[in-house]
């Protein structure tokens, strides 16, 4: 009987320390990202031609960054809600390479407003716990 009582203590600690560490690596991702999208998005505001080396090269940071973590992030996150947001960063490029500053900002935006909502979705609570 202690065996048991032992073994399933183990797992639950095993199982809670897998959800904070899940936990952690999305919040911190999460963070990244919108940290790079306000980077780029101050970027394109502060100047008219946006076709700049600099701004290609932070937008391809990002792109780099989003795919990197996308195939870590598919295994606790739905991939197709994942996908919006890989999606609105080939939007970006598209009309960073156009020189669409009014279109790039609107889709950074929009690409700022997923990654703050799957910050809430992810959020650690109860339900994820049980």
């Amino acid at each position: 009987m202690v065996k048991k009582v032992l073994w399933a203590t183990i797992i639950t600690i095993v199982l809670f320390a897998i959800v904070i560490a899940e936990q952690v690596f999305v919040d911190n991702t999460l963070n990244m990202l919108i940290e790079k999208i306000s980077s780029l998005d101050a970027y394109v505001s502060s100047t008219e031609n946006i076709q700049s080396a600099e701004i290609i090269d932070v937008c391809n940071n990002l792109d780099e960054f989003w795919t990197e973590r996308e195939k870590i992030l598919c295994l606790f996150i739905n991939h197709n809600e994942l996908s919006k947001i890989g999606e609105q960063i080939k939007k970006v490029k598209v009309y960073i390479e156009k020189n669409n500053k009014d279109d790039c900002e609107y889709e950074l935006d929009t690409l700022n407003f997923y990654a703050e909502s799957y910050k809430h979705v992810v959020e650690i609570n109860i339900q994820n716990l049980l």
